[in-house]
């Protein structure tokens, strides 16, 4: 009876309805953030993360209008590089009537740091200058930096942009309206060209004609920031409007994109858009974070997270600008002192200063299954490396060190499945694509709750696991893009004898209990499809795996679980 009371209550409180705005208050994510060991602060250059020494040339000049004058911020990784870089350019929000190029000059230092030329463009407010000449501005700044490439150090067929709300905007049209005289301007270098090759999106709006935008247009027009910025509301000028709407001109050309958006900030915002791009055959993602309002690329937590993944998708569109080469990674995983942490692209290593006495390491768990742990240069005087094991624990890993001679410094190796990610911060899993036909909930992104249960990363076994309490669950945020009826298939492993506990997996207000099956070994993974659930609306929803019995020594270990798309609503 007790077990059947835990599941009605988890049920009616707890299972997958969309989150709702009760959560999204300042206060309850700061509880949430808390209970995480997280705080809110605001982003500066000095804590956008390690990496390269920078060099920065402010107030550069790279447009002239009559008697003005438009300038921008480039921030240079410090050293002679043998190859070109990427560049970015990074452009602020505020409305398109506030702000100023400092306000992402953070953003613009922790991308120099990974090794990207960094260019923080000013560009001409609306209560100076009328759409477009912000625009303008903007596809001057890239014609600028793709002339001037020689003098950075810049590949001038390798340039993105970010930029975030308005800015995010026109980084939007910028991807999308290269070949529209109209958004070009006369802000020099004509005979240049402003196309991007890859463009970051942090909340833009993509459609003008619909959504917010037009909305406020309508209902408030005396506090519509595109009024102001158009200089008339949508019913005067729509086709104003359709021009500046990056919607308006996405084609075939138009580079990848990503969009990035905190869990309060209008999820939905861009589906049209990717369906859009998809029809054009284009490569978009989307991105949502855990808590995130609008705004949150300005803020810890936030930020640590999103610049990294800035950082991915630039160097998979534009080029890794630091191939094969470790670069600081402090303050975002391991503060210890005595240690000092590298990453690359596949690895994180720690080189652990003769200080440090503790022969057990204890590291912040990534959310990567592990290859392989080593200590580097100390087999026997052979110089071959000496393999670690790690010890995965339901907060943490722990890795051994081996004895070594006193006052020796270690260097410890950790070989990655993809790029090391760690937050405190739940991930949330999105689809591949906005056509995705499944979404895969990963092991290594759950979140897990209890006593013992932990993600185990070690290769044969990438799983969570140690499910010997019943009261131990997981959980994953996910955000499905697609609604309609999906299949859950469940990746599940149960040692010889110890099948039969029975376990429930619950999504959107809806739940499917199974009974777990032995398949000859916990790590003897079998897919299993479990049943179905009815998505109504696109938005961020929990799953969550909670054991209703237990037959045996342990419940289960799961791999992952997918969502199939079968049909539309």
């Amino acid at each position: 009876m007790r077990c059947c009371t835990s599941v009605v209550v988890w049920f009616s409180v707890c299972v997958g309805a969309v989150l709702g705005t009760d959560e999204s208050s300042s206060l309850a994510i700061a509880a949430d953030l808390k209970s995480r060991g997280l705080s809110v602060s605001r982003a500066t250059v000095k804590s956008a993360g390690g990496g390269w020494a920078i060099d920065v040339q402010r107030d550069v000049v790279y447009a002239v209008y009559g008697d003005r004058k438009l300038t921008a911020d480039v921030f240079v990784p410090r050293g002679d590089s043998k190859r070109l870089r990427p560049a970015v350019l990074v452009v602020h929000g505020g409305g398109w009537m506030k702000g100023d190029k400092a306000k992402f000059h953070y953003l613009a230092a922790g991308l120099a740091r990974r090794g990207y030329v960094s260019v923080a463009v000013g560009y001409r407010l609306g209560g100076e200058a009328k759409f477009p000449a912000a625009v303008h501005d903007c596809n001057a700044a890239t014609r600028w930096l793709r002339s001037m490439a020689g003098r950075f150090g810049v590949d001038p067929g390798r340039i993105g942009a970010v930029g975030g709300s308005a800015g995010g905007h026109l980084v939007g049209l910028m991807a999308a309206a290269p070949q529209v005289v109209a958004l070009q301007g006369d802000g020099g270098h004509a005979g240049v060209s402003s196309a991007l090759q890859a463009a970051v999106v942090l909340a833009g709006p993509m459609q003008l004609t619909t959504g917010s935008v037009a909305v406020k247009s309508r209902e408030q027009p005396e506090s519509s920031f595109a009024n102001k910025w158009f200089g008339k509301t949508l019913a005067e000028a729509p086709q104003l409007y359709r021009l500046g709407a990056p919607f308006t001109h996405f084609s075939p050309k138009t580079p990848p994109i990503l969009f990035l958006r905190g869990q309060y900030d209008a999820l939905s915002a861009n589906v049209e858009a990717r369906s859009r791009l998809a029809g054009h055959g284009v490569t978009s993602a989307a991105l949502v974070y855990y808590r995130g309002r609008h705004g949150c690329w300005n803020l810890h937590p936030w930020f640590d997270v999103m610049v990294d993944e800035i950082d991915s998708f630039l160097a998979r569109h534009l080029g890794d600008p630091t191939p094969g080469q470790l670069i600081g990674w402090s303050g975002s995983w391991l503060r210890q002192p005595g240690i000092e942490v590298q990453r690359g692209e596949d690895r994180v290593e720690l080189v652990v200063g003769a200080e440090v006495t503790d022969r057990v390491l204890k590291l912040p768990r990534l959310n990567n299954p592990v290859r392989s742990v080593e200590m580097l240069g100390t087999g026997a005087g052979t110089g071959k490396p000496t393999k670690l094991k790690i010890a995965p624990k339901p907060t943490h890993w722990e890795v051994r060190l081996p004895v070594l001679e006193p006052k020796s410094s270690r260097r410890i190796r950790i070989i990655t499945v993809g790029r090391p990610w760690s937050s405190r911060l739940p991930r949330v899993v999105t689809p591949l694509h906005s056509a995705s036909q499944s979404i895969v909930l990963a092991a290594h992104d759950a979140i897990v709750v209890g006593k013992n249960l932990r993600y185990e990363p070690q290769p044969h076994k990438n799983t969570v696991g140690y499910w010997n309490r019943v009261e131990d669950w997981c959980w994953w945020s996910v955000y499905v893009e697609r609604p309609g009826r999906y299949e859950v298939r469940v990746m599940q492993g149960c040692g010889t004898g110890h099948g039969g506990s029975r376990v429930s997996v619950g999504l959107a207000g809806q739940r499917i209990e199974f009974t777990v099956e032995d398949t000859g070994g916990f790590q003897a993974f079998r897919t299993r499809s479990i049943g179905e659930v009815t998505i109504s609306r696109s938005g961020l929803y929990r799953l969550e795996i909670r054991p209703i019995s237990k037959k045996s020594v342990a419940v289960m270990d799961v791999r992952q679980v997918q969502l199939v798309w079968r049909a539309g609503r």
